[in-house]
């Protein structure tokens, strides 16, 4: 029957095989030698000082060190330049020796490298990844993302066309996805798509791929069916393989790693799941339990438990420590092809080939949601860190569910069965993969396409050229719209300006009437003013003129007083003259006299009387006449000024009325702006991503 979770492998039938084979130097590597080495590292000629004919040689190694470290091929110089992982590729000048010799002297380093079948087996050496401690939530410091210029950047191999999308995982913590390839593990950006780094896979075809939970590591699994089975953990920020666990002897469908990092379990159709401890690559324990092939295991987020599920539809929960049965999960009637915990470990969830996914409580193993995800079968399950889970199946579409089986988004569909779907770290989009070999990523919120992607990307070189033409697309589209928003803000200042301009010429409208305004008050009051004087000074001029003429008539008659007494006195002063003897005439001259000049002397006083009051009143129609004119050029200054207000005022109206479309024109010059702003602010960041894109792309950024 048709398996679509785990391709090739499951078409094959079931193969019982019995121990691994265990090359030895005299068996299996010496022929190997003979027939490929030997002209150049024999007995007769030892090129670079050495010489691979003799177990002792080998092992002593040659000018430029040893060749051999027991335990790890990766770190043997033999295999290296054998499978040309290294310079100088060995045979020189020529291809590969065939991968079957290649696989022997693997198998034969990984085992201890062993002289003949009697000889002690040299312990693979230990590495120290274990946790004392495992942390809840997100680790303390950056998350772990591959460093630049660490890890290859260009595939390992090119093929025809992409493989089925077997294996992915989710970093719990950095924007990273992990895709397995054709012999090798892709690393893309989980924002842009962009392959961030190429990991090998030796061992064969990818079934698994796991990230340690605090995203440091990455576990990936696999093998040849029917030949050998290999779990391999590599640093995700470097790139170096860590450690690889694996005696079975077929491919691998899962593994995972616990959270204490200690131990590797691992799922294969030998029906066991196998445990091994990352410190040796020994064996910890084998648990039978499954009577088909363990197609899924995974460790609970707190490393506490361990759920394993396999092709039957069966399902179990064990103490991850001791191996002991915790939970049997009864109800999926077809292949387990997802298990997923959520981040407190209380609730388990599995995607199964009946179509659905089960949601599994840990107090007592019961199934508490149970949902038709995907007619046909469902072939993936992932929690993401929010409680909501992402799914794929035969129906060919990506689905986000809540914590209850609600469907909240679904995306468009693939052109073959979905296999893969994963949650980012940050909740934010979902990233799934199909049969055909393709890879997209979504964003939740808008169930938009962000990225494309596939198991078979393009070399460095093409993939550098296709973003340098988007980033040269982003540049002129940006500078198009830079153009466009520059004209915009000219338009804007310049109606800026002609309102500043309109409000200018109203504010010296306006002050213009008020000083006119005031012109005419101060006018007015000064008339006024003016004419309070004048009124006292013509009362004045009025009260000496009203005088004059009686004072004019009394020293006219006093004038004519003094005249009849200067007469009177002359004549009786000759009538005394002439008769000196008369005394009456004498006393008469004399009186007569007197008189004058008392008449005189009342004359003068008259006169000066009347000469003052002249005087007085031209001084007051002088006075009169400067007052008056004080009045009068204030009345004339009020007849110039009364006029200027009320023919100002039209032109503050019309100035007024002028502020209103000014106005309106700045509004929409500014709507304008700011419709256009957003669209040129997208086409910066658009440009500024690509710019990172490429950077990232040449393996320049982190």
């Amino acid at each position: 029957m048709f398996r679509f979770c785990l391709p090739a492998l499951l078409l094959l039938p079931a193969v019982v095989f019995g121990d691994p084979k265990k090359p030895t130097y005299d068996e299996d590597v010496l022929p190997i030698v003979k027939a490929h080495c030997a002209v150049c590292h024999g007995a007769d000629k030892q090129k670079g000082g050495l010489n691979l004919a003799t177990f002792a040689a080998l092992k002593a190694g040659g000018s430029s060190g040893e060749v051999v470290v027991a335990g790890n091929p990766d770190k043997s110089r033999i295999y290296t330049l054998t499978t040309h992982k290294e310079e100088p590729v060995m045979p020189p000048s020529k291809q590969k020796i065939p991968d079957a010799a290649i696989e022997i002297l693997r198998l034969w380093l990984e085992q201890g490298a062993r002289e003949n079948a009697g000889a002690k087996v040299v312990e693979k050496p230990k590495i120290d990844i274990g946790l004392k401690n495992v942390g809840k939530g997100k680790p303390v410091g950056p998350p772990p993302m591959p460093i630049a210029g660490k890890l290859k950047l260009d595939p390992l191999t090119k093929a025809r066309r992409p493989g089925a999308v077997l294996a992915m995982a989710s970093s719990p913590w950095a924007p990273l996805i992990a895709v397995g390839g054709q012999k090798q593990i892709i690393l893309y950006h989980a924002d842009t798509g962009d392959v961030i780094g190429v990991l090998p896979f030796d061992q064969g075809q990818i079934n698994s791929l796991k990230f340690s939970r605090n995203g440091k590591l990455l576990l990936a699994a696999g093998g040849r069916g029917g030949a050998s089975g290999k779990a391999v953990l590599y640093n995700v920020e470097t790139g170096d393989k860590i450690t690889e666990v694996g005696i079975e002897t077929d491919a691998l469908l899962s593994a995972d790693i616990s959270a204490d990092q200690s131990l590797i379990a691992v799922g294969s159709p030998s029906k066991l799941i196998r445990i091994y401890r990352t410190a040796d690559g020994s064996v910890e324990r084998e648990i039978k339990k499954h009577t088909d092939w363990v197609t899924q295991v995974e460790f609970s987020p707190d490393g506490v438990l361990l759920a394993t599920g396999d092709r039957n539809g069966g399902g179990f929960v064990w103490e991850a420590n001791t191996g002991r049965e915790f939970h049997t999960l009864r109800g999926h009637t077809g292949m387990i092809t997802g298990l997923s915990w959520r981040d407190d470990s209380n609730i388990l969830a599995s995607s199964s080939e009946d179509g659905t996914i089960k949601l599994w409580e840990m107090e007592n193993g019961g199934n508490i949601k149970n949902w038709a995800a995907h007619p046909g079968g469902a072939a993936a399950v992932h929690f993401g860190h929010d409680g909501r889970l992402a799914s794929a199946g035969r129906d060919k579409i990506a689905k986000v569910w809540d914590g209850n089986g609600a469907l909240q988004k679904q995306f468009e569909a693939f052109p073959d069965l979905g296999l893969q779907a994963v949650l980012t770290h940050d909740n934010t989009k979902i990233v799934a993969g199909d049969w055909s070999g393709l890879v997209k990523f979504w964003t939740i919120a808008d169930a938009k396409l962000a990225a494309n992607a596939d198991t078979n990307p393009l070399p460095l070189a093409e993939r550098i050229k296709l973003v340098e033409v988007a980033l040269a697309a982003a540049d002129a589209k940006l500078k198009t719209q830079q153009g466009a928003l520059a004209g915009s803000d000219a338009k804007v200042k310049a109606t800026q300006l002609n309102l500043a301009n309109a409000q200018a010429n109203v504010a010296k409208l306006t002050a213009d009437i008020a000083t006119a305004t005031k012109a005419v008050a101060d006018t007015t009051a000064a008339a006024n003013a003016a004419k309070v004087v004048v009124v006292p000074i013509k009362a004045e001029v009025d009260k000496f003129a009203a005088a004059s003429p009686m004072l004019g008539m009394v020293e006219m008659a006093k004038g004519v007083t003094v005249t009849a007494y200067a007469k009177a006195s002359t004549e009786v002063a000759e009538a005394a003259k002439k008769m000196p003897a008369n005394p009456m005439l004498q006393e008469q001259a004399k009186k007569a006299g007197d008189m004058l000049k008392v008449a005189q002397t009342e004359l003068d006083a008259a006169k000066k009387v009347n000469a003052d009051n002249a005087a007085a009143l031209a001084a007051a129609n002088a006075k009169f006449a400067i007052a008056n004119k004080a009045a009068v050029d204030s009345a004339a200054a009020q007849v110039v000024a009364a006029p200027k207000p009320a023919l100002l005022q039209p032109m503050l109206v019309a100035a007024q009325a002028a502020i209103a479309p000014a106005t309106a024109t700045v509004t929409a010059a500014q709507t304008e702006f700011n419709a256009m702003k957003p669209t040129v602010d997208a086409a910066s960041a658009e440009f500024g991503a690509v710019k990172i894109r490429l950077d990232r792309v040449k393996g320049g950024v982190k």
